[in-house]
């Protein structure tokens, strides 16, 4: 068995530089970055931090988005004993400030041309890593594995995000899995261009400190642009890709990923929404020599269960998101259908909530287990088969969205009276009725939701109507608004 301190997210990065000093850790454009310069960079940043009074567990919020810089103040967050929490910086400033407020954070990190702002919100005076002296006057804290190594914010119901709080070992069980499950080693290159703040991009950050592979980090600005995505493919020579479905959907329609060889790709994996079979079967067909595997977890236990693509795939039928891994347990409620995770990739909880992790959490058998809220069902062989959602909730892109966050941001308005979200597929539709004797245009209520909502979450169409349909008991009726928002669509 490992000794604790290799669940340390911060000390796998350490091992490995003593161990390969020179290979390269991070290669960001043409710009390559050794192990030894990352623990250096990492370390001298944590010294910085910790003499400027930064405490084990204090937050450090990470308004970054994917970079070198970045991973070295996350890395020196974890040296210095505190949690990081990344936040993407195209989210509206609103939402950023009330996620900064909510987590109570220590030190705020954004990054300029000039490389990082670190401001610390305590005293409101900005820190200076260039005037860090070379010994700290304060030593480094000693962790236990199991303290909160990260919070990821997601999508709330309520209209304020939920801070998950993810251990050490919590990460580290899933990573040190699927290190040795898909043998990732320091000949690998990882591309991996979720953001910091989805829980995909602890693979190959986390990947790299353990394993010694190479993490690629791809421009932000081609993310949705397939045939980019298809050609730093290639030219980078990527060994292994792991992403949400909807970016291999549009490399393969429209980056022509099918027109290339790719030698040096070995894995793909993908996780963070439903892949259609049919487009699993075509990216099988446009990388016959690639093993896939479709991933599956809420952020809540990252990734819980796995299953290969069968050779030959042909489309006709899903994809089970497969088996526990080694490391979880998953179950069936009997009653619900509902699937229920468990096991040492669990969160600690909700940030600061405690009755929505009491809510969310159960005991069964004297195990505790989250429940995911989606429906499973058992296929041939004991593998597990996606259903659906029980709730409002839906996946764009990856991530999460709860429809009554919307529904909350678009009343905040001061003319709606009633708002409505619905989704068909990843199109999402708000139904909107305005006070008597207001007016309110489509296109202004998309620019109100813009200040408060980050992209992926802005309505497609807002339907102003003069009342919304409702069901015997007088609730709002979903189901037809969605068959309307169906028609909508269609008619588009």
């Amino acid at each position: 068995m490992p000794g604790p301190e290799l669940n340390l997210l911060s000390e796998w990065l350490r091992s490995t530089a003593a161990r390969t000093p020179s290979a390269i850790a991070i290669l960001e454009d043409e710009r390559a970055t050794t192990f030894e310069d990352l623990l250096r960079r990492s370390l001298s940043l944590a010294r910085c931090f910790v003499d400027a009074g930064l405490l084990p567990q204090e937050r450090v919020v990470l308004v970054c988005r994917k970079s070198t810089d970045a991973i070295v103040a996350l890395f020196a967050s974890l040296f210095a004993g505190a949690i990081y929490v990344p936040l993407h910086p195209r989210w509206p400033k609103e939402r950023i400030e009330e996620t900064i407020r909510q987590c109570s954070a220590r030190l705020v990190i954004t990054e300029q041309a000039g490389g990082l702002i670190i401001e610390d919100r305590r005293n409101g005076t900005r820190l200076d890593p260039s005037a860090a002296p070379a010994a700290s006057a304060r030593p480094l804290p000693v962790l236990d594995p199991a303290a909160p190594a990260l919070i990821l914010f997601t999508s709330g119901s309520t209209g304020r995000c939920k801070g998950v709080i993810l251990p050490h070992n919590a990460v580290a069980a899933f990573v040190q899995w699927s290190a040795e499950e898909f043998r990732i080693s320091a000949a690998d290159r990882i591309a991996c261009p979720s953001p910091l703040g989805f829980d995909l991009s602890t693979f190959d950050i986390f990947n790299m400190a353990l394993r010694g592979a190479t993490c690629v980090i791809l421009p932000e600005n081609i993310v949705w642009m397939p045939r980019f995505l298809v050609q730093a493919l290639r030219e980078l020579r990527i060994s292994c890709w792991y992403s949400v479905p909807s970016i291999l959907s549009g490399m393969v329609q429209d980056g022509h990923l099918a027109e290339h060889r790719y030698p040096d790709l070995r894995l793909v994996l993908f996780a963070g929404e439903v892949f259609p079979a049919p487009g699993i079967s075509r990216l099988q067909t446009a990388l016959p020599h690639t093993v896939l595997a479709n991933l599956y977890g809420p952020t809540e236990t990252n990734v819980v269960t796995w299953a290969y693509v069968p050779d030959g795939f042909d489309g006709t039928s899903p994809i089970p998101i497969g088996h526990a891994c080694p490391y979880a347990r998953v179950m069936l409620d009997e009653s619900t259908g509902e699937l229920l995770a468990g096991g040492d990739s669990l969160m600690a909880g909700y940030w600061n909530n405690a009755e929505e992790t009491e809510r969310v959490f159960c005991s069964i058998g004297g195990e505790l287990y989250y429940r995911t809220g989606d429906r499973a069902t058992v296929c041939a062989g004991g593998s597990l088969l996606f259903l659906g959602r029980m709730d409002r909730q839906v996946k764009r892109r990856g991530f999460r969205i709860e429809l009554g966050e919307i529904e909350e941001a678009l009343a905040r308005h001061e003319t709606v009276l009633e708002a409505a979200a619905v989704a068909v597929g990843s199109y999402l539709v708000a139904f909107v009725t305005v006070r008597q004797g207001q007016i309110l245009s489509p296109a202004e209520t998309k620019a109100h939701c813009a200040e408060i909502l980050p992209s992926y979450m802005l309505p497609d169409r807002v339907i102003i109507r003069e009342a919304l349909p409702r069901g015997g008991r007088g609730k709002i009726d979903y189901i037809a608004l969605t068959g309307l928002a169906g028609e909508l669509n269609r008619g588009d």
